[in-house]
């Protein structure tokens, strides 16, 4: 069973799963040898980083997705959601400065599912959505079936075209059932953030920078509890943080890509700085 790494100051690496949106850089702990929250939820919680008799397990997000059409008035807009998750054995991303790229991917997953986008006035959108995917790991007890459902509404008032302001709340259910012998987990959390966006003057091609500021409010009514944990993982938490991006957004092909921000989140024994990649929230 991998376990939560213990308190080393590693640069540059996502803290606990549990906390994260994207990835996280670790703090410390009193607490030594302490399983973890289930990192399998990484398609929906973030990056995150473990350890495994010694040998650690990176957890890297990759938050894509595909709108295929934009809502109007008279029909949904359709959004692909292609969240995957590419895990390493004994991989730090400082490595890369010294040219040493993994040559192997230990665990991975892919949750692909579909929102359905709806126009409520103006300044209003709503979209339930649904996806199921798997996990695969070269431990075959942490493989296995991942699946989520949820909806969100968003609110974006009028602001002037320089500026972007956005309210949102979200509710989300996520599991996993494993192929081996541990027992299938889930997590129920509801979340409201706000976020504020503004050009920055400077730009690349026809896009322009942009950078903003946001805020994060969780609450988890069920939270990811993994097999077995001796972490006390808080049923409120709150982050805020900063974002980089660009105005148009960045795309290849249809794929969007994300911003990125540093934030910190303040859960209690497992607070974090937080490397965030992709939306806030």
């Amino acid at each position: 069973m991998f376990r939560r790494a213990r308190s080393h100051a590693l640069p540059a690496l996502p803290a606990l799963l549990a906390l994260c949106a994207g990835g996280a850089f670790a703090q410390g702990s009193d607490r030594t040898e302490q399983d973890f929250a289930n990192y399998s939820f990484a398609h929906e919680l973030g990056s995150g980083i473990y350890e495994r008799d010694g040998r650690l397990l990176q957890i890297y997000r990759l938050p894509f997705e595909w709108r295929y059409r934009e809502p109007t008035p008279d029909a949904p807009g359709v959004v692909l959601l292609l969240p995957a998750t590419l895990g390493f054995l004994d991989f730090a991303p400082l490595d890369i400065l010294g040219e040493e790229l993994p040559d192997r991917i230990d665990a991975f997953s892919f949750v692909p599912g579909i929102g359905l986008e709806f126009e409520r006035g103006e300044h209003l959108r709503i979209m339930p959505f649904a996806k199921v995917g798997v996990a695969l790991a070269n431990h075959a007890d942490v493989s296995g079936t991942l699946y989520s459902i949820g909806v969100y509404n968003e609110y974006r008032p009028a602001t002037p075209a320089d500026r972007q302001v956005r309210l949102r709340s979200d509710l989300l259910y996520s599991g996993v059932n494993y192929r081996g012998s541990l027992p299938s987990d889930t997590f129920l959390r509801w979340r409201h953030g706000a976020e504020a966006r503004r050009g920055l003057g400077y730009r690349i091609a026809r896009h322009e920078l942009e950078g903003g500021l946001f805020g994060v409010l969780d609450w988890y009514i069920d939270p990811p509890t993994g097999p077995i944990t001796g972490i006390d993982i808080p049923s409120l938490q709150f982050e805020a943080g900063v974002l980089l991006g660009t105005r148009p957004a960045l795309r290849l092909w249809r794929l969007t890509m994300p911003p990125v921000g540093l934030s910190y989140r303040f859960a209690g024994d497992v607070s974090a700085w937080r490397l965030v990649f992709g939306a806030a929230f």
